[in-house]
């Protein structure tokens, strides 16, 4: 550990004054401020998506499905990073209204395909026009070097650690 890093108090709004904590080593204050970045982009992402009366989750599973046509339930849930109760729940959701049909998978019997519809490619090109401008300002702030250099680390670093998850599992069975 070189010279720690100030704790940032996930709830201080910056209107009150900041309590410098130190103690912090790097990678937990990484980890922190993934955390913050995350939450922060929900929180920007599901309020720029009320007029639309649909949250981030719902978005992202919709834009991936643009994307990827005819995937399951499953493996929607796995690229969303969501459990699948929740997917369940959200997919249901989009197709009551209308953004999502399901019909028999081409490559299965018993699975059931994913793909959005008209009205949801319509709904999704709205909404993108506003929740991308999350995007813009990232790419204004950091510049795309640092963006794709960060990109790059973290995603690194996520496999390092669920390798690490994995190993956990093999040792535990």
């Amino acid at each position: 550990m070189t010279s720690p890093l100030p704790y940032i108090n996930p709830f201080d709004d910056g209107r009150s004054p900041t309590e410098v904590t130190a103690g912090m080593d790097e990678a937990s204050s990484m980890i922190d401020a993934a955390f913050r970045l995350e939450r922060a982009v929900t929180r920007i992402g599901n309020t720029r998506l009320r007029p639309w009366n649909m949250t981030l989750s719902s978005y992202t599973a919709l834009r991936i499905l643009a994307r990827q046509p005819h995937l399951t339930l499953a493996q929607l849930s796995r690229r969303c990073y969501a459990r699948p109760q929740t997917m369940t729940r959200i997919v249901t959701q989009l197709e009551n209204r209308g953004f999502v049909a399901r019909d028999a998978h081409p490559e299965s019997e018993r699975a059931l395909s994913l793909q959005v519809t008209e009205a949801g490619l319509a709904a999704l090109g709205e909404m993108s026009e506003e929740v991308l401008k999350i995007s813009d300002t990232l790419n204004d702030t950091l510049g795309r070097d640092d963006i794709v250099a960060t990109d790059r680390r973290l995603r690194q670093a996520a496999l390092v650690v669920e390798n690490e998850l994995r190993d956990m599992g093999r040792r535990g069975d």
